[in-house]
C-alpha cells in the first residue's frame, strides 16, 4: 500500500507541474482565517479542500470536508464564511446560504427569499457580531430593465439573530452591474459598500456602490481599472472613518483608496502579481498587503510608503489585536502563522499535516461522511492520516530525512525570520532542531497530536506533500461516491 501511494504521490508531483491538472483544479491552500467573537481559542481556516477548525488556540486542528456543503467533487468554489457572536457558522455559496449552529457538524439551507440564491459575499458586523449582511447575485433574465434579455437579482439581506432569520434591506443593486464584494463600515452600520463591474474585455469598468441608509438608496461611483485589471474588490473599510475604503484590483493588483466615500480614488501601491492578502491594523493606522511574488508589505496609512517585511507567500491576511495572522504555504514554513512585529517573524500555528482528522461530530451528523470507507483496507480511514502514513511522514518507523523537515509536527520551532532571502531560506528548515532522543520525531518541542512531521523547508518537499494531498482528497471523494454518501 505504501509503495503504491508513493508512486501516486510522484505522479501527483508531475501533475502539479502541469497547470490545470490538479484534482479539483487547485493547489491545497489556506485562504481565509476567522476568529470566534466569543471564544478567543476558537479559530476557523477556510482551505481549498474544506474547513479547518481549532478550539484550543491551534494546539489541535480538525477538518470538515467540502462535501457536507453539497459542493461537487470538481468544484473550485470557496464558500464565503462568517462566524457570529454565538459561534454560528454561515456559508454563502452558489447553491444558497447554509447555516450551522454546531460549528460545521450539520448544515441547513436558508429558505424563503434566499432559497437557491447565489450568495456573492457576506460580512459579520464588527461592532455587533450577532448581525450579518450578505448580497445575492443570481442570474435572472427578467431582472434586466426595458425588456432586456439578461440581468442579475442583487439584493442585500441582513440577519440580527446570528443567521437564524434574514430580511431584505432597501432596494436592489442595478441588475446590469455584476457585484463582487460587500462590506459594512465598523464605525457606521448604516453605511454599506458593494463593489461591482460592468461590461467585458477592454470595455469592462468597475464601480463602488455606496448606501448611507442601510441599503434604502444606492449611489454608484466609478472606480479606476487599467488594462491589466478585470475587477475591483473591497479589501477593508477603515475601523474609525466610514468614508475611507480600500479596494484591491484583480490582475496585476493595485491597492486603491477612497477617503471620501467613493467620490474620488487614489492608487497607492502596485503589486507584481495578484494581491491575495490585504488587511488593516485594528486602529486603521497601518495597511498590510501581500502576494506570492511580493511577499508581505506594510505601510502607514498617512503616507502609504510600503516596506517589505517578509518574503512569505501570502494567501490571506487578518489582524487580531496587535497580532498579524497570515495564510501561506509550507514553502514559507507554515499554512497559518502569526506575527507580532509586522511580519518580520512568524510563529507557525498550523501545517497541512497538523490536521488531525475530521471534526468529532457524532455518527449521525452530516460531518460523519468526512470519514469514509476504504474499499482496499476494509475499514474506515481518514485521508490526512493516510497521507501522512503512506508518505512516510509519520514517525512509526523513524523519520525518513528525505521526506520531512527537521521541524516538529506541532510547529513549535522558533519564530521564522522572513525579512530577507538568506535568513528565510535558512530558517524555513529550522536547522537548529534535531531528532528527539527517542528517535520518534523531530526536535524542538515534541511530536504532533497526529504523529506527523511538518511539511516544509524546501520547495520540492512542499510540492510533494501538497500534490500528494490533492491526490488523497481526490481518492477520498471517489470512495465516498462509491459508498453512496454523495
Amino acid at each position: 500500500m505504501r509503495r503504491r501511494l508513493l508512486g501516486a504521490a510522484a505522479g501527483a508531483v508531475l501533475l502539479f507541474a502541469a497547470p490545470g491538472a490538479l484534482a479539483n483544479g487547485r493547489f491545497p491552500a489556506s485562504n481565509q482565517i476567522l476568529f470566534s467573537p466569543a471564544n478567543p481559542s476558537w479559530m476557523i481556516v477556510r482551505s481549498t479542500f474544506g474547513i479547518i477548525i481549532t478550539k484550543d488556540a491551534g494546539a489541535h486542528w480538525s477538518w470538515l470536508c467540502e462535501d457536507i456543503l453539497g459542493l461537487p467533487p470538481t468544484s473550485n468554489e470557496d464558500p464565503y464564511l462568517g462566524l457570529t457572536q454565538n459561534d454560528t457558522l454561515i456559508a454563502g455559496l452558489s447553491l444558497g446560504l447554509e447555516v450551522s449552529t454546531n460549528t460545521g457538524c450539520d448544515w441547513t439551507f436558508a429558505g424563503g427569499p434566499l432559497k437557491a440564491q447565489l450568495i456573492k459575499d457576506l460580512a459579520v458586523h464588527k461592532d455587533n457580531a450577532h448581525i450579518a449582511d450578505l448580497i445575492t447575485s443570481t442570474y435572472f433574465p427578467p431582472a434586466a430593465p426595458d425588456g432586456g434579455d439578461w440581468g442579475y437579482t442583487q439584493q442585500t439581506y441582513e440577519s440580527i439573530d446570528d443567521g437564524t432569520t434574514w430580511a431584505a434591506l432597501g432596494t436592489p443593486i442595478d441588475p446590469m452591474a455584476v457585484v463582487t464584494t460587500l462590506d459594512v463600515a465598523p464605525s457606521d452600520p448604516n453605511r454599506i459598500y458593494v463593489s461591482a463591474f460592468r461590461g467585458s474585455g477592454p470595455m469592462r469598468t468597475a464601480s463602488l456602490f455606496v448606501s448611507k441608509n442601510k441599503g434604502m438608496t444606492w449611489v454608484e461611483h466609478p472606480a479606476p481599472l487599467d488594462s491589466l485589471e478585470s475587477a475591483a474588490y473591497i479589501g477593508a473599510v477603515d475601523p474609525t472613518n466610514e468614508d475611507v475604503v480600500y479596494l484591491r484590483t484583480e490582475g496585476q493588483s493595485r491597492l486603491i483608496v477612497t477617503q471620501d466615500g467613493g467620490q474620488t480614488f487614489k492608487p497607492v501601491h502596485t503589486m507584481h502579481d495578484e494581491m491575495l492578502g490585504m488587511t488593516l491594523s485594528q486602529d486603521g493606522s497601518k495597511v498590510y498587503v501581500g502576494s506570492v511574488a511580493d511577499g508581505l508589505l506594510v505601510a502607514d496609512t498617512k503616507t502609504f510608503t510600503f516596506t517589505q517585511t517578509s518574503m512569505i507567500h501570502v494567501q490571506c491576511l487578518v489582524t487580531r489585536g496587535t497580532e498579524l495572522w497570515a495564510c501561506s504555504d509550507e514553502v514559507s514554513g507554515f499554512a497559518v502563522g502569526v506575527s507580532s512585529d509586522d511580519g518580520k517573524t512568524f510563529t507557525p500555528k498550523m501545517h497541512l499535516l497538523d490536521v488531525g482528522g475530521p471534526e468529532s461530530c457524532g455518527a449521525k451528523s452530516m460531518a460523519a461522511q468526512c470519514t469514509t470507507w476504504d474499499d482496499d483496507a476494509g475499514a474506515f480511514y481518514n485521508p490526512f492520516v493516510s497521507l501522512c502514513s503512506n508518505l512516510g511522514a509519520c514517525y512509526d518507523g523513524g523519520p525518513p530525512a528525505a521526506l520531512i523537515s527537521t521541524c516538529s509536527c506541532t510547529g513549535s520551532c522558533n519564530a521564522i525570520n522572513t525579512s530577507n532571502a538568506a535568513d528565510y531560506d535558512a530558517a524555513a528548515t529550522c536547522p537548529e532542531a534535531g531528532p528527539s532522543s527517542s528517535g520518534g520525531g523531530g526536535g524542538g518541542g515534541g511530536g504532533s497530536k497526529s504523529g506527523c512531521s511538518t511539511a516544509g523547508g524546501s520547495t520540492a518537499l512542499g510540492g510533494l506533500v501538497a500534490a500528494a494531498l490533492v491526490g488523497m482528497v481526490g481518492r477520498w471523494r471517489r470512495r465516498n461516491r462509491r459508498a453512496g454518501t454523495r
